[in-house]
């Protein structure tokens, strides 16, 4: 079974996209795959990449290329403006928990925020994520100052492996790792692990 990190920021609608093909993408190729939350801001900077929003062209292209993704993956996608809202709390929740429970967290996170299902732009965002998913009120007391320092250090983890962005996807591969950057890559990905 092969294995791979999955880089990932809530801020991201490509990763949102990416997310909604996980689980069929897993039960596929029998990988495991780490979910691994990451400050994007951050590793943005860290890498010396520009983020997409700051550059005209690309923005203009980003919006009409969100919708063409939501299209050819028949989702829901409702996009939000850059810089709206703050995914560290929700990102220092997911640090803290178990595998299976990150996963249901990242994804009912990610579903509830790109297809429009909660208002991202007041505080209480994170509160009508778990309303409307009926996630676990225990999970909100889990994160801690060890979640921040976790999400710095899978920050540096990520731009080690050479992300400048997400999603990026490191397959654990020898003689070497490799990595993937963007929903349009889990093709590749998808062909080096056939």
């Amino acid at each position: 079974m092969k294995t791979i990190d999955f880089y990932f920021d809530f801020i991201s609608p490509y990763t949102y996209f990416a997310v909604t093909q996980m689980d069929k993408f897993e039960a596929e190729h029998d990988m495991q795959v780490n979910w691994v939350a990451v400050n994007l801001p951050k590793l943005i900077k860290l890498s010396g990449n520009t983020p997409p929003a700051l550059i005209k062209n690309k923005a203009l292209y980003s919006l009409r290329d969100l919708k063409r993704w939501a299209a050819y993956l028949d989702v829901p996608f409702k996009m939000i403006r850059p810089g709206t809202f703050d995914s560290r709390p929700a990102m220092y929740i997911a640090m803290a928990l178990e595998v299976d429970d990150r996963k249901v967290f990242c994804k009912a996170v990610f579903e509830a925020v790109w297809a429009g299902d909660v208002n991202v732009k007041g505080d209480d965002w994170l509160d009508e994520v778990f309303k409307l998913k009926q996630l676990p009120e225990a999970w909100r007391d889990l994160a801690t100052s060890d979640s921040k320092a976790a999400l710095d250090d899978n920050t540096q983890q990520a731009l080690k492996a050479g992300a400048f962005g997400v999603p990026t996807f490191v397959l654990h591969d020898k003689p070497r790792n490799q990595m993937f950057f963007g929903v349009d890559r889990m093709d590749f990905l998808a062909m080096v692990c056939s």
